[in-house]
């Protein structure tokens, strides 16, 4: 009996597809050989390498991803239905062992089953020997593809989990449930584990892909080797490295999951692989993308320079992938109407990420179902002042009056950014560029290939978004990540929203050069100019000066970059700015265990009751969406029944 349940299990795990978009990436179709047959010819093996590519985890779902919506710091849910969605319940606080929201460990509650996606790796690599007409030179490839799909799959469900179950081998059939009975290992022996089988990944990988425009979507060298990096980080940031919180998580063998003693050689690892994947991807011809506007076509020509960094901001993100010279590995997916099932929820549309993004300009957009997402008040105060340190630090900026009202001036040199004549808040002045190009605010202008007619050089009209108005919000919204082509209504009734399809990036080299100086600070015993060299990089980009001497010249804390936990502080910050609305900032966080920083911070907006400046740039509160936070919320627990039916498995510490 209980080898015919397994044989049953193997064979339904050959039907439990995903969705990906890209021509190479097929799904395998509803017809799918059985097991004994998945491997007779090189047609039907291609079949299963794509099947263990489609249980990638969809980061353009807004509510299966847990990235986005599971805090309410980076972006809020705003629709009432959209807070029904299992992200929200999460970032209420309502997250349960009974049947855990986002449950990648069993598949349930919006979550993939992770460990069905390494089962079908296991399978493959089990029988990828059997096709005899394959190159030997394509085997090894699509085995190290596989490889790599493995050990991603295991480093995802880490991320969330802390301690997993390692599932390196297929069981045989013959297995007793005793054998099934695996237990969680300590969170070094994981990332031991999954570097040790990037490595043997990387080995058979090409360095780039040699056909981008047929292979998309497939794993190359850079994407491996960052992927390691990434890996490396995790095990030795705060959450994982040196955690007194977890002091006494044991399982029944008496061994601790999570170590309660630094290390710092798990920095020095880690900042080893980091550059080995910057070497890397530099090799491969990856640079900071930056945007040319004479390539853009006759929306662009005509821009000033404000704005063409403006568009070097948000282009790193939206531009063509062929294109984008800044991006190491993107996904395939689209976004799409009733993803995290939205359909569920009472309104299919909420599944489509950037389509709920796009902003009120006109008042013919209602049509298009836009704007029930919001950026939160954390955002806004997160980035720097124009001489880029925090406003906080800027001795220049009016920070106790940042709630204020003010009226722009030609004087204010800020025509790119907000509409002359205009009064909106004085938190919108004297900020960096990439407050500009990431926010959408009041009074401020969203520049689209349809909101300018004299290429680029102006843009128009602004957002009018007060009670009575074309919009009535109180909020923010992100901008970066809706792409400069997309539309809605234009003004006119008889249009709706039209996306611009581009693949969302999942690893930046942005990203890996900050991780650098991350590690590097933490390697030294202070910090030095290649600490500073690599986030300086990011900061140019971003078209700010070097850490030294921002904080030099605008800083009442000029001294906070020479010593390790002030630019500790700093780079942290660097990271927040420059990959938010990129569902980064939850993974980070809980890295650095600084969520209960966050996490807990108040709902604020502005009064969005009142037309008159002085009366709707009012700070108000809303109590229904804080939140407590503690320790145990830093990673998920595992299901109450999996912890019956497998008494080797210990919960998850604090739940």
């Amino acid at each position: 009996m209980l080898k015919m349940k397994n044989i049953i299990r193997i064979t339904a795990f050959l039907f439990l597809m995903g969705m990906l978009s890209c021509d190479y990436l097929d799904v395998v179709p509803d017809d799918a050989p059985r097991l004994d047959h998945a491997f007779s010819n090189r047609s039907v093996a291609e079949k299963f390498l794509r099947t263990c590519y489609s249980h990638l985890p969809d980061i353009t779902d807004p509510f299966f991803y847990p990235g986005w919506y599971t805090s309410f710091d980076e972006l809020f849910p705003r629709d009432s239905r959209s807070l029904r969605s299992v992200a929200a319940l999460t970032a209420l606080g309502q997250q349960n062992t009974n049947s855990p929201y986002l449950d990648f460990w069993s598949g349930n509650q919006g979550g993939k089953n992770l460990y069905v996606a390494i089962r079908d790796c296991n399978i493959f690599l089990n029988n990828i020997h059997i096709p005899r007409d394959i190159e030997e030179e394509e085997r090894a490839r699509w085995i190290a593809e596989v490889k790599f799909l493995k050990a991603y799959y295991h480093f995802f469900l880490m991320q969330l989990y802390g301690p997993i179950v390692i599932a390196d081998k297929e069981m045989p059939l013959s297995s007793s449930p005793e054998e099934l009975q695996s237990y969680r290992e300590p969170i070094d022996v994981c990332v031991d584990y999954i570097v040790n089988l990037l490595d043997e990944a990387i080995e058979g990988l090409p360095l780039v892909l040699p056909d981008p425009s047929s292979e998309l979507g497939r794993i190359s060298q850079t994407i491996a080797l960052s992927v390691k990096a990434k890996v490396l980080v995790w095990g030795a940031s705060p959450l994982f490295n040196g955690n007194p919180d977890y002091k006494n998580w044991v399982d029944n063998r008496g061994i601790q999951l999570i170590p309660d003693t630094y290390d710092p050689s798990k920095w020095e690892r880690a900042a080893t692989a980091i550059k080995s994947a910057i070497d890397a991807c530099h090799e491969g011809g990856l640079q900071l993308y930056k945007f040319n506007k004479y390539a853009g076509g006759p929306q662009t020509y005509n821009m000033n320079d404000t704005v063409v960094q403006l568009m070097t901001i948000r282009k790193a993100i939206t531009e063509d992938i062929r294109l984008n010279t800044g991006i190491i590995w993107a996904t395939m997916e689209m976004p799409a109407n009733g993803k995290g099932n939205a359909t569920g929820l009472g309104f299919a549309s909420l599944g489509d990420l950037l389509a709920r993004l796009f902003p009120y300009i006109y008042a013919e957009d209602q049509q298009s179902y836009v704007q029930y997402h919001d950026a939160s008040w954390q955002m806004v105060e997160v980035f720097y002042s124009n001489n880029g340190v925090p406003i906080n630090e800027d001795k220049d900026y009016n920070y106790s009056g940042r709630f204020g009202v003010r009226r722009a001036t030609p004087g204010d040199k800020h025509e790119s950014y907000i509409a002359t004549g205009e009064t909106t808040a004085e938190i919108h002045f004297n900020r960096e560029p990439r407050f500009y190009a990431d926010l959408a605010f009041d009074r401020g202008y969203y520049e689209l290939a349809t909101t300018t007619t004299d290429g680029g050089a102006s843009f128009n009209p602004f957002l009018r978004w007060r009670s009575g108005e074309v919009f009535s919000s109180g909020s923010y919204l992100p901008k970066k990540i809706i792409p400069f082509e997309s539309s809605a209504s234009q003004g006119n009734s008889a249009y709706r929203y039209t996306a611009h399809p581009y693949h969302f990036p999942l690893i930046r080299l942005a990203d890996l050069y900050l991780l650098y100086s991350e590690a590097l600070n933490e390697v030294k015993e202070q910090p030095d100019a290649e600490v500073y060299y690599w986030i300086d990089q990011v900061r140019e980009h971003a078209g700010l000066k070097g850490v030294e001497e921002s904080w030099a010249n605008a800083s009442i804390n000029p001294d906070k970059p020479s010593n390790k936990v002030g630019m500790r502080d700093i780079i942290r910050q660097e990271r927040v700015i420059e990959l938010a609305f990129e569902a980064q900032r939850w993974w980070d966080v809980r890295r650095w265990k600084t969520a209960d920083q966050y996490w807990s911070l108040p709902y604020m907006r502005w009064t969005n009751t009142a037309k008159d400046p002085e009366d709707f740039y009012v700070v108000e509160h809303l109590p229904a969406y804080d939140r407590q936070v503690t320790f145990r919320d830093y990673l998920s627990p595992l299901r109450i029944y999996d912890l019956r039916i497998n008494p080797n498995l210990v919960q998850t510490y604090g739940w």
